[in-house]
C-alpha cells in the first residue's frame, strides 16, 4: 500500500488523533484536500485538516482537543465537531475538522443531502471528484498509508478532473464550480465522461437550482483563488455555450 508523506506541522497531531481513536476501538482517517495536496507533493504549512472517523467523530475529537491543548466547536446535529489549535506566536493556527464516516443520498437534484452512518468508502463515494476521494490512515503501525478506492492517484498524475458518478453534478450543480476552480488551480483537464456529464447539468440549468448561500458562497471561494479572473471567465464562457 503506498505511503503519503505528511508535512512535519502536521504529522504529529494526526498521529495523536490516530492513537487516541485507536485507544477507543475506531479507525481515524484524513480525507479530502489535505491528502490531494500531500499525493501531489504539495506540502506547504497545513492550516485545514478533515478527519473522518468509522466510529464516534466527536468523541474523538473532544479527546483530541484536551490532548492536544485545542478549544473545540460541537455541531451535535450535524455530528461533527471542529478543533482549533493555537500555534506559537506569529506562525497561525490549524483547524482540524472532525466528522463521522457517513453516506448521503439525495430526495432530488441540488436538495440538501440526507445524512446516515455510513462505512469509509460511502463517505469518499459521497464527495465531488476522485482526488478528493483518498484517505489517509491514522493508526499507529499504518499512519500514513493511502486509501484509494476510486483511482484517485491515477487522476492526479493524469492531471484529470473525474466524478464518482453520473448524477454527480444534478446531485450537487455546485460541483461544476468547484470543478472549475481546481481545473485552474492545477492545471488539469476534464475526463471525457465527467465533461460531458457537467455539460448536460448546465444545459439542463442545474446552477439555477442552487440557493442563493450555496451559489455565494462558491463564487467567494473562486475569489480567493490565486488566479480568481480566470476562474471567472472559464465560468462565463460555459454559461455562454450553454445559454
Amino acid at each position: 500500500m503506498r505511503q503519503v508523506n505528511v508535512p512535519v506541522r502536521a504529522k504529529a497531531l494526526l498521529q495523536t488523533i490516530g492513537r487516541i481513536a485507536d485507544q477507543r476501538g475506531m479507525n481515524a482517517y484524513a480525507v479530502g484536500g489535505c491528502v490531494r495536496d500531500w499525493v501531489l507533493g504539495i506540502v506547504k504549512a497545513t492550516t485545514d485538516v478533515d478527519v473522518t472517523v468509522e466510529g464516534n467523530g466527536i468523541e474523538v475529537a473532544r479527546a483530541g482537543a484536551d490532548a492536544l491543548g485545542g478549544t473545540i466547536e460541537v455541531h451535535q446535529q450535524f455530528g461533527t465537531a471542529t478543533v482549533l489549535l493555537h500555534r506559537a506566536p506569529g506562525r497561525g493556527r490549524i483547524r482540524v475538522d472532525f466528522a463521522s464516516c457517513r453516506r448521503e443520498t439525495y430526495a432530488r437534484p441540488a436538495a440538501y443531502p440526507r445524512v446516515s452512518a455510513g462505512t469509509l468508502e460511502e463517505d469518499l463515494f459521497r464527495r465531488d471528484f476522485t482526488i478528493n476521494a483518498m484517505a489517509l490512515v491514522l493508526a499507529p503501525g499504518r499512519f500514513g498509508a493511502l486509501i484509494d478506492p476510486f483511482g484517485g492517484a491515477r487522476d492526479l498524475r493524469m492531471r484529470r478532473l473525474h466524478i464518482l458518478h453520473d448524477r454527480s453534478f444534478l446531485d450537487d450543480p455546485s460541483r461544476i464550480l468547484r470543478g472549475i476552480r481546481f481545473a485552474q488551480r492545477f492545471g488539469f483537464s476534464w475526463e471525457r465522461a465527467t465533461r460531458r456529464a457537467m455539460q448536460a447539468a448546465v444545459s439542463a440549468g442545474a446552477l439555477g437550482w442552487l440557493n442563493a448561500g450555496r451559489l455565494h458562497k462558491e463564487l467567494d471561494r473562486i475569489l480567493d483563488e490565486p488566479d480568481p479572473r480566470a476562474c471567472l471567465q472559464q465560468f462565463a464562457a460555459l454559461l455562454e455555450r450553454h445559454a
